[in-house]
């Protein structure tokens, strides 16, 4: 039985699974207590399905709307900021608890939009299509749902349907199954009805066994079902695939590292800050602490040692940081789909940015998933098809009877098609021979067929029988090896010679030429038939005449070998990872140029060989291999196991239900949309809409490019933060030192209006900056490396510190000289702060020059984020009902120009001292290389 823990359609359970393929037919029917005839009974069946459930895999719900929203205040940043809220509303600040209230709704709300637009798209490529069953039940055959398929139930299986359960086949007429979406192999595998003697014989063996998530690609056959929904082979992959945790992205993980870094200096800072406040209160009261409690000036000063520590609690977070983040990854994910690329989660664009290694199937990934005809030997004659169907070398002409021959022969001596509207129906390769002989040999009409000895993977070969000109004439197609063998004589330019043994010799080397470039080789030959031979027996094939071998392949995407050549040159690593031939994968790799023609055995490694190495031995050499040939599902997530481990940030790329397991363990996994299964679109993080290989090299860029940007945003965002704790520290110390000078510390809704408004939309445009040219010609960023290093720590210091210095130095020293009162220069204060930082973000679009460059000019968002705020600032100081809200006054016109000037002053100071950084930084690096020259 196909479960072993339990009950099956109310037959009792064996104590181990039954190995279908290795019994009769007869057998297999009479453990399911089934008819293979007449199928089961209505009742009998109703009574399984209600027993056993529904003919479906653990379907993954939909995430419920409230749990993708509460899923947007997951962050520890969020958490910072619900938490800074939460004081200013203790301390009656409602103002600033609505603002940061405000930008928390936002950023949920942009997340929430986007994910849940991912999974509508996903819906509907799920939705492409629902299967249904042709089933025998009561002996009378009728179409159902598959879902509503059973154990025991006979279905009949016919070209172009999808195989509904696992099941056992009764009948195969010249049936062949495409099962490359289970087990990785391009070919279709030709079905048998006769037991398979070992009880280990892997999936692509078991010939007589058919499977859930594969479909026929041509003949007929009928199929006892001996598992259904969860039992099924796809159905353990989806359980293996429920094993595997979602990863936390490399961006994910330093955002909270930072959130965690901001949270800590926030708690430090504003416990220093208020203890120093709280200890000059206490000691200008003089009271014991005892009666300091029920002192009305110390609770005065309490309360506004209080509300200094939140205004630099506010001051130190970057509150517009988690919104900016989500605007522009959201605008980055946009910018994908423009491209063919599905973004499920906001974060996986930056994944792809981070990315170093590439795991990426072959079939319909790197090649087209098509046969196709690209080889010809025309007697000793090698040829080329090319793309475009021309002869290469074109100088046959003097023999073009015997290619004209060879096509007739390859479009006679086959079971495809045409098809309304262009295209064939029937096997793939034999779709492929009436392709190429349509194209190389229009006009020729295929004869007509009298009789033929049908294929058989035992003979490997096939022979139909034609009348030509009053003649019977039989041809042959088949495996090179077997048709040669059969063959006496050969058609070498027009004429028919005997064939000796060297010619044999030289036939047997062309075709192992064209097998070990991963070509699949057919030979086709020819007899006359005398009038009184039978035609029916596999007898009239002998003394052959050899006409020609065809090769064909299952090509590379044409935009292929130039996505790996860029994936190389930005310095990601790429492995092919497939359930096809070692053969045929190595020579596909060579093709695509992911090996070297004279690249070492090593770089290629088998299933077998896999399944003898340890966990250890594998990481040790995952990184230089370069094919993984014949590999299974559980063999797939050892390679990105293996892969982590050594540190790679991997990406999985494929199509087939095998694949859905290392999609998901992978850093990102990513499907293809058109020829990819329901299984594997829905554990990808991304979703390629085009199954176009070289998207992915776009999403790469796309992704570093967005890196780049939101690094620009965290440091300008933290820079500027680092200027308003420094100006909110100094003037607490100084007030608390210098009482009679009364000076204004900035209010908690005047550092919000910087953080948020102001701050804001500069750093939104930084978002998204254009990309750099350059951005694909450096090598993957160290996901292990935080943004917040060493050096841009100190960055953030320092240029915090230029704009504290001018912002300070203009307030307490110039400030008095022209005469202004306290609000004044609170203003001025407020004013030179807003000023100063808009101008700091143009560093950040010319991070490698100076500022006062056109450069800097480019990213037009930015000039209208800086005139926008600006604009905003100046209502602020001049608008009543602004004044009112801020506690603003209006500033004169020396003011105005002190603020000016100090605001460009820091701006210039800042641009001298990161070229100075930048001209040492080179010249070290200069003197690296000159040391390791020498």
């Amino acid at each position: 039985m196909p479960d072993s823990s339990a009950e099956t359609n109310g037959l009792a359970a064996p104590l181990a699974p039954v190995l279908y393929h290795t019994l009769t037919v007869e057998q297999v029917a009479a453990d399911l207590a089934t008819d293979p005839v007449n199928g089961l009974a209505a009742v009998d069946a109703a009574r399984r399905l209600a027993e056993n459930g529904a003919n479906l895999l653990r379907e993954t719900k939909a995430t419920p709307k409230w749990k993708l929203l509460a899923r947007q205040f997951e962050d520890f940043m969020i958490w910072v900021l619900m938490g800074a809220a939460l004081l200013a509303g203790l301390q009656g600040e409602w103002i600033d608890t609505a603002a940061i209230v405000t930008i928390l709704v936002l950023n949920a709300v942009l997340g929430f939009v986007q994910e849940f637009r991912a999974e509508q798209a996903l819906a509907a490529l799920n939705e492409l299509s629902a299967p249904t069953a042709h089933v025998v039940r009561d002996g009378v055959e009728s179409s159902i749902h598959a879902s509503e398929l059973v154990v025991g139930d006979v279905v009949v299986l016919e070209a172009g349907d999808q195989i509904p359960a696992d099941g056992r086949l009764q009948e195969a007429a010249a049936l062949q199954v495409i099962e490359s979406a289970l087990t990785g192999e391009s070919e279709p595998v030709h079905k048998s009805t006769v037991p398979v003697s070992d009880p280990n014989a892997s999936l692509g063996d078991r010939v007589n066994m058919v499977f859930a998530g594969t479909s026929v690609a041509v003949g007929r056959g009928r199929v006892i079902i001996t598992s259904t929904g969860t039992g099924t082979q796809v159905g353990k992959i989806a359980d293996l695939l429920a094993e595997q945790d979602d990863e936390q992205t490399p961006l994910q993980a330093e955002l909270q590292r930072v959130g965690k870094r901001i949270a800590l200096v926030v708690l430090v800072i504003a416990a220093l800050i208020f203890a120093e406040q709280l200890a000059t209160v206490f000691a200008s009261t003089g009271d014991t602490f005892a009666e300091a409690i029920n002192d009305p000036v110390f609770r005065e000063g309490f309360t506004q040692a209080l509300l200094i520590a939140v205004s630099l609690a506010v001051a130190a977070i970057p509150e517009g940081l988690p919104a900016v983040v989500t605007i522009a990854l959201s605008l980055g994910v946009r910018r994908m789909a423009e491209h063919n690329a599905i973004v499920r989660r906001l974060t996986a664009v930056e994944t792809l940015g981070s990315t170093t290694f590439i795991c990426s199937d072959k079939t319909g990934t790197l090649t087209r998933n098509e046969m196709t005809v690209r080889r010809a030997v025309i007697g000793f004659d090698g040829v080329s098809v090319s793309p475009d169907w021309g002869i290469e070398p074109a100088d046959l002409v003097p023999h073009a009877d015997d290619l004209a021959l060879l096509l007739q022969m390859a479009a006679a001596n086959n079971d495809a098609r045409p098809k309304p509207g262009g295209g064939f129906i029937g096997d793939p390769t034999e779709t492929a021979l009436l392709e190429a002989s349509s194209r190389l040999a229009p006009g020729h009409l295929r004869p007509r067929r009298v009789s033929e000895v049908p294929f058989d993977s035992e003979r490997k070969r096939m022979t139909t029988i034609h009348e030509l000109q009053g003649e019977r004439i039989a041809f042959v197609k088949g495996g090179a090896d077997v048709v040669l063998g059969l063959c006496t004589h050969a058609l070498i330019r027009g004429e028919v010679v005997e064939l000796d043994a060297d010619g044999r010799q030289r036939l047997r080397t062309s075709n192992e030429k064209l097998a070990s470039g991963g070509f699949r080789t057919l030979a086709f030959a020819q007899r006359t038939l005398s009038p009184d031979e039978d035609a029916e027996d596999e007898s009239i094939e002998r003394d052959l005449t050899y006409v020609g071998i065809l090769g064909l392949v299952d090509p590379p995407r044409e935009e292929v070998s130039t996505a790996l050549a860029q994936c190389k040159h930005a310095g990601i690593k790429v492995a092919m990872v497939t359930g096809d031939h070692a053969l045929t994968a190595r020579a596909i790799a060579i093709q695509i140029g992911l090996l070297e023609a004279d690249a070492p055995e090593t770089a290629v490694i088998t299933g077998t060989q896999l399944a003898s190495m340890s966990d250890e031995e594998l990481c040790a050499r995952a990184e230089d291999v370069r094919v993984y040939a014949r590999v299974n599902p559980e063999d797939k997530i050892r390679i990105v196991a293996a892969l982590k481990e050594d540190g790679e940030v991997v990406a999985m790329t494929g199509d087939g239900v095998n694949d859905a397991p290392a999609l998901k363990r992978a850093d990102i996994g990513i499907a293809m949309g058109n020829i990819g299964t329901d299984v594997a679109r829905e554990a990808a993080d991304m979703v390629l809409a085009d199954d176009n290989f070289a998207t992915i090299v776009e999403a790469v860029s796309e992704g570093r490019t967005v890196f780049d940007n939101l690094q620009k945003v965290i440091l300008f965002l933290l820079s500027c933060n680092m200027s308003e704790v420094l100006v909110v520290f100094s003037t607490a110390i100084f007030v608390a030192f210098f009482p009679e000078h009364g000076l204004l510390a900035l209010l908690p809704l005047q550092l919000l209006w910087i953080n948020l408004v102001t701050d804001g939309p500069p750093a939104l445009a930084l978002g998204v900056d254009p990309a750099d040219p350059t951005v694909m010609d450096r090598m993957p960023r160290d996901s292990e490396e935080p943004i917040l290093s060493g050096p841009r720590l100190s960055e953030i210091v320092w240029q915090g510190a230029v704009m504290t210095i001018f912002s300070l130095g203009a307030t307490f020293v110039a400030g008095p000289m022209l005469g202004s009162n306290d609000v004044a220069e609170n203003t001025m204060l407020f004013t030179i702060l807003v000023l100063s930082q808009k101008l700091h973000a143009f560093n950040y679009r010319n991070s490698r020059g100076t500022v006062f460059s056109i450069q800097s000019f480019k990213n037009r968002w930015l000039n209208i984020a800086f005139v926008g705020t600006v604009t905003l600032q100046i209502l602020v100081v001049h608008w009543p009902p602004m004044q009112k809200l801020f506690r603003t006054t209006a500033l004169s016109a020396q003011e105005w120009m002190l603020v000016v000037i100090s605001a460009f002053a820091s701006l210039l100071v800042m641009d001298l001292v990161k070229i100075v950084i930048e001209r040492r930084s080179a010249a070290r690096e200069t003197h690296d290389r000159s040391v390791e020259a020498r």
